[in-house]
């Protein structure tokens, strides 16, 4: 980040990424007002979604009220989304990536918030991605395209999916 943004005038990275991605609009599940919801062109696991800001927030530190709402937001929609994908509930391991709060004034302002979602689930609630052998050590191997699942995930929105009970 920090190379990135001598090298461009002290622009972000993620700020030049998220507006590449709202150009395209391609790979986009969601957004709101202050994020955007994305399934990356580098994505590893199939449904892999990640929160981004629109304007740059170094950590959650720096959110107004209004930008915990509308991250929140964003939040339950993957999640919703995720739950619908397959109709059942989706499991998933994500991340926040932040400023550190002990960081150095170039660390701290070099950062730029973010949350990564990783899902397992590949074509239905029972198959499973699993990474292995050469997705481990060399490079990985997409089963669909971060546009296929954006496509997928933007299509299963809506009212929440609910486990029917007997």
């Amino acid at each position: 980040m920090a190379k990135y943004r001598a090298e461009h005038g002290g622009r972000h990275l993620l700020q030049d990424y998220v507006k590449l991605e709202m150009e395209k609009k391609e790979r986009i599940v969601y957004q709101n007002a202050f994020f955007l919801v994305v399934c990356p062109w580098w994505a590893v696991w199939p449904f892999e979604v990640m929160i981004i800001a629109k304007r740059h927030l170094r950590a959650l530190v720096d959110f107004t009220e209004q930008e915990r709402f509308y991250f929140a937001e964003a939040m339950q929609e993957v999640t919703r989304r995720y739950d619908n994908l397959f109709e059942t509930s989706f499991p998933y391991s994500s991340g926040i990536h932040q400023a550190p709060l002990d960081g150095t004034d170039e660390e701290v302002n070099n950062s730029y918030f973010h949350m990564h979602f990783y899902p397992p689930l590949l074509r239905s609630a029972t198959v499973r991605k699993f990474l292995v052998g050469y997705e481990l050590m060399a490079e990985p191997q997409r089963d669909i395209t971060p546009e296929q699942a954006a496509a997928r995930l933007r299509d299963c929105g809506g009212q929440l999916y609910r486990q029917k009970l007997h």
